[in-house]
């Protein structure tokens, strides 16, 4: 049960620290109602939405597929000064998503964690490692409504805005759904993944015992989510966006 907790407990850290990226540079970019509306106190509650960040995500882990988050901060647009900090504001997510990268991948990368090391936790973290390598990667696709697209598409022409954005509502399905049935790119996905987190010094056998530790743990994680969603929709104060207009 503990590895499964770790698992949530860094993902919902690190989901705190991408969203708080994108509401710090809007902050500076001239949004300055992030910090009223609580993005700039890395308070999970601010942050998290029960579906989008937490329910389909590990639900989408449990059942062998990319536990990918939507984004759960409403950044004003308008009021940023111009399109370098629109793009900026996009770009900030996946930066600090790279940031948790080298933070959970600090012990192995140190050599204080080795493929012989025992302590029954490091399959976590090394398993958190891979599932942020994989979010960083999707996310940084320039496809609506993912990150990648929005640090591009202010500098699009308004034609292309508008026919993309049109698009942006079925972006994510479509690329879930090729993910899922197209086993090549699923395969180039992962293995990819794994390859950067070998580049980390982070074990494949050790992600491999901790993806097996937690899909036999998963079934505890019921009773975890279902008290998340409660206290989630107690915190929420605004709605949820998706990752591109964050």
């Amino acid at each position: 049960m503990g590895l499964s907790l770790v698992v949530c407990i860094g993902w919902i850290f690190a989901l705190c620290i991408h969203e708080f990226c994108h509401a710090a540079v809007a902050y500076m970019g001239g949004d300055k109602s992030v910090k009223e509306k609580g993005y700039l106190t890395l308070n999970p509650l601010k942050y998290t939405d029960p579906g989008l960040t937490l329910v389909i995500p590990i639900i989408m882990l449990m059942l062998g597929g990319i536990a990918l988050p939507g984004a759960a901060v409403y950044i004003d647009r308008s009021k940023l000064r111009n399109k370098f900090w629109h793009s900026a504001v996009s770009a900030a997510g996946p930066f600090g998503s790279a940031v948790m990268i080298f933070v959970y991948a600090s012990p192995f990368m140190l050599g204080i964690v080795t493929r012989d090391s025992d302590y029954s936790l490091w399959p976590a973290l090394a398993l958190l490692v891979l599932l942020q390598i994989v979010c960083l990667i999707l996310n940084s696709l320039p496809i609506p409504p993912l990150d990648g697209y929005g640090v591009i598409e202010p500098w699009l022409p308004r034609g292309a805005q508008e026919a993309m954005n049109r698009f942006g509502q079925f972006g994510i399905w479509i690329v879930f759904g090729l993910l899922w049935f197209v086993e090549p790119l699923n395969a180039a996905l992962w293995i990819t993944a794994m390859l950067i987190a070998h580049l980390l010094n982070v074990p494949g056998a050790m992600i491999q015992t901790g993806y097996q530790l937690f899909s036999e743990q998963k079934y505890y994680l019921i009773g975890v989510l279902f008290i998340i969603m409660i206290l989630s929709k107690k915190g929420k104060a605004t709605p949820p966006q998706i990752a591109a207009k964050d």
